[in-house]
């Protein structure tokens, strides 16, 4: 799953470390970086969809930009005009850039402008620039995992050498992910999984989640993890996607017709917004996912496998990266319900 998921409303905002859910390692880590005065100018954020990337560096920025505390006692007052514009998104000295709704990677002139204007825009000129409030700068790159090798080549200056007081914060799901002279010029932070205590109090605090505990700890294995995803799993509507879709799948020959129909009606529910669509997408292929799962550890319990559960675990896989590609939504859904009625895996080369 990628950091590419589009934001859900979240209703009730994590507003300081103390509100942090599940990762007190890393305020602990922010805390003595700040108190011996080695704070680095850039990190590399990373781990799961949805467990708090963009909080920590929405948070590490009010640390720092904060008018009234001061950054070492990691509280920013929530109160002043930075505090206030940094939590809205219109903080003069907080540059923001991420990939485009649409777009397969970040596109270069998000980065350093158009061809016409090259470092006279974009994400990397914009912190060069001199701060309009205080005497730092905070950059936060979100969806680092769809830098190409040009783009995180217009980077590595930026992130080697960031102007006094400026700090570059990229997100990403995997450090693997991430060109290695990304990895070399940057803190790695790795938040790990949250416990299944803290991601059932972060759905049910800050999604307003109202749902059992099985029904969350269900959708937590559905969404492998992914806050995002276990958020919209775990709506009505939802419910009922899942059932038409197991049924489908959990005969030994899916009708390939009969599953592509129940896809694309679950896909049309979602709206026309591409990005709700491809949501809607990653929510069925984390349902499969999940089924096939159970599946070959059902088949193991037993003492044997098949190949073909597996060639539809795989096949599953493989359709979520074809979603975060921007394939074609119709002719993803007729070629996966074919494959899965065929038990094939879908190799078709780059595109899986």
């Amino acid at each position: 799953m990628t950091d590419a998921t589009p934001e859900i409303e979240v209703k009730r905002e994590m507003t300081n470390w103390s509100t942090l859910i599940g990762h007190g390692k890393i305020q602990r880590w922010f805390n003595a970086a700040l108190n011996n005065g080695r704070l680095a100018g850039s990190f590399l954020i990373v781990g799961s969809p949805g467990i708090g990337k963009r909080t920590v560096a929405t948070l590490l920025a009010r640390t720092l930009l904060c008018q009234k505390s001061d950054p070492q006692a990691m509280n920013p007052c929530g109160v002043c005009p930075s505090c206030q514009q940094v939590i809205a998104g219109t903080h003069p000295d907080v540059v923001r850039a991420k990939k485009p709704d649409g777009k397969s990677l970040i596109p270069l002139e998000t980065l350093i402008g158009p061809p016409e204007a090259r470092m006279q825009e974009g994400f990397c000129r914009d912190l060069r620039l001199r701060p309009s409030v205080g005497t730092r700068k905070v950059a936060i790159l979100e969806d680092a995992d769809f830098l190409n090798e040009e783009g995180a080549n217009c980077l590595l200056k930026t992130l080697e050498e960031p102007p006094s007081g400026a700090v570059v914060i990229l997100i990403g799901t995997s450090e693997q992910k991430q060109l290695p002279t990304i990895r070399s010029r940057c803190q790695i932070l790795r938040l790990g999984p949250l416990s299944d205590s803290d991601a059932k109090e972060l759905l049910r605090q800050h999604h307003q989640i109202e749902a059992s505990d099985r029904d969350i700890s269900a959708a937590l294995e559905i969404a492998g993890g992914d806050i995002h995803v276990a958020a919209r799993l775990l709506g009505g509507e939802r419910d009922e996607t899942r059932g038409a879709i197991e049924s489908q799948i959990s005969t030994p020959y899916p009708d390939p017709i009969a599953l592509s129909r129940v896809i694309t009606k679950a896909v049309d529910g979602a709206g026309k917004d591409a990005s709700k669509r491809r949501a809607a997408m990653r929510d069925i292929f984390s349902i499969c996912i999940q089924h096939y799962r159970r599946e070959l550890r059902a088949e193991a319990m037993q003492g044997h496998g098949t190949d073909e559960t597996l060639a539809r675990l795989d096949r599953s896989v493989r359709a979520i990266r074809e979603v975060d590609r921007s394939a074609n939504q119709a002719s993803l859904i007729e070629c996966f319900a074919t494959d899965i009625a065929s038990a094939t895996t879908g190799d078709r080369g780059e595109i899986g």
